[in-house]
């Protein structure tokens, strides 16, 4: 018998069984993983730190393999959970409170992120708007999630501006930004990326308005914003794998918490392809606010605290505040 079969065979005989053996020469034997079917938004939209997590190999350790399929918003995400092509869907808490008022009994089985630290409200360099009370009467373009409506609506609200006077227009892609400001179809934009509002600002020679820091309105403390989704007959059939995948993410954000800005960067770049430090060359300060702070919600949901953040919602977007959030925030995203 050769030395690699031997450490084979004792592998075996101590219960690692198929898990990854490595050492003797780079010799492997791959873990048998289970599959869970993703539905997420494009990594242009959401964090890197989920899909780093799964390069780095966090999934993989708690034996499961996850297959992504990309959609644009995450009531798409949803849909895909409840007519089955997906097993867990990404959505903001908004998307999912909106899916259960309308009948459907879906729950949350893992927070991702809370609120991240800047929104960025964008105008045409020639604009005669220089403060939110300017865009009273004018029109603002939104991604379509309802938590982008709710966030710029409390900054609106926060600096003097009465949201009810602003227009806003849901746009589904949000890379198409830049040119409905540059060809005036929108009066204004409004997004959470840093990235993409420097490279508009460098690109399109806009400039920004109003206060920048959403840590200063005090919006969703405590609070998760997005997270994962499964429907109620998915997770009664799947608590431990869900529970795998809670403590899989968890593990990822804790991780990815602990970097480096220079760390996160290379991260960045592997996921989505721009290049951060080249970036912060030709517009500087890019690379200190989109790799600097992390929102990243690594703990158990607090319903208290999400509580205030839908009664935001409800506020500004319409959102329903009277889902029973006992039976739809799931165990596994309480403990």
């Amino acid at each position: 018998m050769t030395i690699y079969a031997r450490a084979a065979r004792f592998a075996a005989v101590v219960g690692i069984g198929l898990s990854v053996l490595q050492g003797f020469s780079g010799i492997a034997v791959a873990q048998e993983l289970q599959t869970i079917r993703i539905s997420a938004v494009p990594g242009s939209i959401m964090g890197v730190d989920f899909r780093a997590g799964i390069a780095e190999g966090f999934f993989a350790r708690h034996g499961l393999k996850l297959e992504i399929a990309e959609l644009a918003t995450g009531t798409n995400n949803i849909t895909a959970t409840i007519n089955g092509s997906a097993d867990i869907g990404y959505a903001d808490i908004f998307a999912g409170l909106s899916s259960i008022s309308n009948g459907f009994d879906i729950g949350l089985v893992a927070p991702n992120n809370g609120l991240g630290q800047n929104w960025f409200v964008l105008v045409r360099e020639d604009s005669d708007i220089a403060t939110a009370k300017d865009l009273e009467k004018r029109t603002v373009a939104l991604g379509a999630p309802p938590q982008f409506k709710a966030i710029t609506s409390a900054w609106l609200d926060a600096q003097g501006a009465d949201p009810s006077a602003v227009s806003f227009t849901i746009v589904q892609d949000q890379t198409t930004y830049g040119s409905l400001l540059e060809t005036r179809q929108v009066d204004a934009i409004a997004t959470a990326s840093s990235v993409n509002a420097f490279r508009w600002i460098a690109d399109h020679k806009f400039r920004l308005i109003g206060e920048r820091n959403l840590g200063k309105l005090r919006l969703a403390e405590g609070s998760p914003i997005a997270g994962w989704w499964v429907t109620r007959q998915w997770y009664d059939a799947n608590t431990e794998l869900a529970t795998r995948f809670r403590d899989a993410l968890r593990e990822s954000i804790a991780w990815y918490s602990g970097l480096s800005i220079e760390e996160r960067a290379r991260h960045f770049l592997d996921q989505t392809t721009v290049d951060l430090v080249a970036l912060d060359k030709k517009t500087p300060g890019v690379l200190e606010l989109t790799a600097g702070s992390y929102p990243g919600f690594k703990t158990p949901v607090d319903l208290e605290k999400l509580r205030v953040w839908i009664e935001i919602g409800a506020r500004y977007a319409n959102v329903p505040k009277g889902v029973d959030l006992e039976a739809h925030i799931l165990p596994t995203s309480r403990n």
